[in-house]
């Protein structure tokens, strides 16, 4: 997996965690845990969080991480673009004068409807959605697993 997709996925996991934990402050040390990641790699994340206005970071002893919105005005949109995550497959898409042939081109149109579509979908997937689906298949998963043990 790429740096940028790892990093992605654990942004999108470190949000998951605090959206579920809402209502107090998560120290780097315990989101890092959480997402079974390196402390480096997720302050880097983190700080890329801040910085796009998705978390908010409190200093000190009895600092940490949360929220700076509603988990319902946080897409996984928001997350990418702060993770730096490219969602366009084929360079044309975001700049039409990478390619000399962009205006013959009879695949970049369906490029660019691809990407449009893509980000439409991650602007509508916000983390309030997100955690509930996690929390539902979380419950599946053990309920599975209690019948297994049985």
């Amino acid at each position: 997996m790429s740096a940028v997709l790892q990093q992605s996925d654990y942004a999108i996991r470190c949000l998951l965690f605090l959206v579920e934990h809402r209502g107090r402050l998560a120290t780097k040390s315990e989101i890092a845990k959480a997402v079974d990641a390196p402390d480096l790699f997720v302050a880097k994340i983190l700080q890329r969080l801040v910085k796009a206005n998705v978390l908010v970071s409190v200093r000190g002893i009895h600092g940490g991480f949360s929220l700076a919105r509603e988990p319902s005005a946080i897409s996984l949109l928001d997350v990418l673009g702060a993770s730096q995550a490219s969602l366009a497959f084929r360079p044309c898409v975001l700049n039409p004068k990478a390619c000399p042939l962009q205006g013959v081109c009879p695949s970049r149109p369906v490029w660019v409807k691809i990407y449009e579509g893509t980000v439409k979908e991650l602007r509508q997937s916000t983390f309030d959605k997100l955690s509930r689906d996690h929390k539902t298949r979380l419950r599946a998963c053990s309920r599975r697993l209690s019948v297994l043990k049985a």
